[in-house]
């Protein structure tokens, strides 16, 4: 499995081709694999600062998806303070719109000095200069780029492969079930389902109470893109184009694919999550209001600190009417601002945070995957299986990250199946038109 799970994070994306080259003396550089999606700044720095000295205090921003995820980060930051001890490093989680906020901040001057960097925001960060250029800094401490990744690593390169973020872990989907729901239904280990055995468990599954709060659900499927995606490539089909400038999602496959996904819901052997109280399907799965769940590494920690009675099991994907699996791959990074005042402490902290120690630390969590290659074969996969099946997703996983349209992608896609749900529109319809909005989009903001 590690060298699959290599060669397939190893490939590239399109028009690319992978760096890895040093020069050396003055101005020491490396590059990553090539991305031709993102223009290069015409300006931005070439050599790498030394740490700086005296008191420090960097201010670290990204967002705490759970309570897990926080504690995980302050633990990483406390033990990068013991390695520092002139410096004092703030974390301030950003709620909500992490990206919208960040694009404020950015506009206004105020920016941490670290944070997470999503490929979106990579796309429009890396051309205007607003981060530094980690390539000088890998030269200088030979951390070399293929040490990574380079299929998680691309997002944050530009055209000539120079780094300007570092993936800090990666996760896929898994499908989380309740092993205790499943002995009561009489059914057996799902890792060999195909869609129709999804659908006839959900059903199996299912208890309607005198409302959705005293009912138990097959399964809890979001109006998310960030879900359905995986539907839609074990139908065959594709998002976007390969050049990222025709929306595909409307296509027969895409439909096809709605259609079964949004039929839980329709047929109420699925239930979205605040129709039960809870804020998101990972909480319904815990409440054991749902039998299964489609959720990452991050429901592991969740699960283990909210509802430690929970026996539950984790399988992989379901096949698709394509013979074949379809998953999704999540990754984002750690960057610096270009203006920060210690780029020299501000690139130690990057460096610490995707380092083999704290990644490790993440991994044992359960939280999330990492990035460095020479984890892929860490023993705690083969004591968790279910670490292992999240692994192994990346074989038959596609990232969730769709070009420069991808914000809209995402936006109008979870919309459309929102609409479905709701009735207010065929799966034909809603796809069409979402498919429309995304094509102006592309065609207002994105050069021919």
């Amino acid at each position: 499995m590690a060298l699959t799970l290599v060669a397939l994070l190893t490939a590239c994306g399109g028009g690319s081709s992978t760096g890895g080259g040093t020069t050396s003396g003055t101005g020491a550089s490396v590059t990553g694999p090539k991305n031709a999606l993102v223009r290069c700044p015409s300006n931005t720095n070439t050599t790498a600062a030394s740490p700086e000295t005296g008191q420090i205090h960097l201010v670290v921003a990204g967002w705490a998806s759970t309570p897990a995820e926080d504690a995980l980060v302050k633990q990483g930051l406390q033990n990068f303070e013991k390695l520092h001890p002139n410096v004092t490093v703030t974390w301030t989680p950003i709620p909500g719109d992490y990206a919208t906020k960040m694009r404020a901040n950015v506009a206004s001057g105020n920016v941490p000095d670290v944070f997470y960097l999503q490929p979106p925001m990579a796309q429009e960060y890396i051309p205007a200069g607003k981060l530094l250029n980690l390539s000088p800094y890998m030269a200088r401490d030979h951390v070399s780029p293929s040490t990574y990744y380079p299929s998680l690593m691309q997002d944050f390169d530009c055209a000539d492969g120079t780094v300007f973020g570092i993936p800090k872990d990666w996760n896929s989907l898994g499908l989380f079930y309740n092993k205790t729901l499943f002995q009561q239904a009489g059914l057996g280990d799902p890792s060999n389902w195909t869609w129709d055995d999804l659908k006839n468990a959900a059903q199996k599954l299912t208890k309607r109470g005198s409302s959705p709060a005293n009912s138990v659900y097959g399964i809890a499927l979001p109006a998310d893109a960030s879900r359905w995606g995986a539907f839609l490539f074990a139908s065959g089909g594709q998002m976007v184009s390969a050049d990222g400038k025709q929306a595909l999602f409307n296509s027969q496959a895409g439909i096809q694919a709605a259609e079964f996904y949004t039929s839980f819901e329709l047929n109420h052997t699925g239930v979205m999550p605040g129709d039960v109280g809870a804020s998101w399907d990972g909480d319904a799965f815990g409440k054991q209001q749902v039998a299964m769940t489609l959720e990452g590494g991050w429901m592991i920690p969740f699960l283990a600190q909210n509802y430690p009675k929970v026996q539950y099991g984790i399988a992989p994907l379901p096949i698709g009417p394509s013979g074949k699996r379809g998953n999704l791959l999540y990754t984002n990074a750690w960057a610096a601002y270009s203006g920060t005042k210690y780029p020299g402490m501000a690139w130690e902290l990057i460096k610490y945070m995707t380092g083999a120690e704290y990644q490790t630390q993440v991994l044992h969590n359960g939280f999330a995957l990492p990035t460095l290659t020479s984890l892929a074969t860490d023993s705690y996969f083969q004591q968790n299986p279910g670490v292992k099946v999240l692994q192994d997703g990346a074989s038959y996983g596609q990232p969730d990250f769709y070009g420069v349209a991808d914000t809209e992608i995402h936006s109008d896609v979870s919309n459309a199946l929102q609409s479905i749900m709701l009735g207010k529109q065929s799966v034909a319809d809603a796809l069409n038109a979402a498919a429309q909005k995304v094509n102006t989009w592309i065609e207002q903001n994105v050069a021919p």
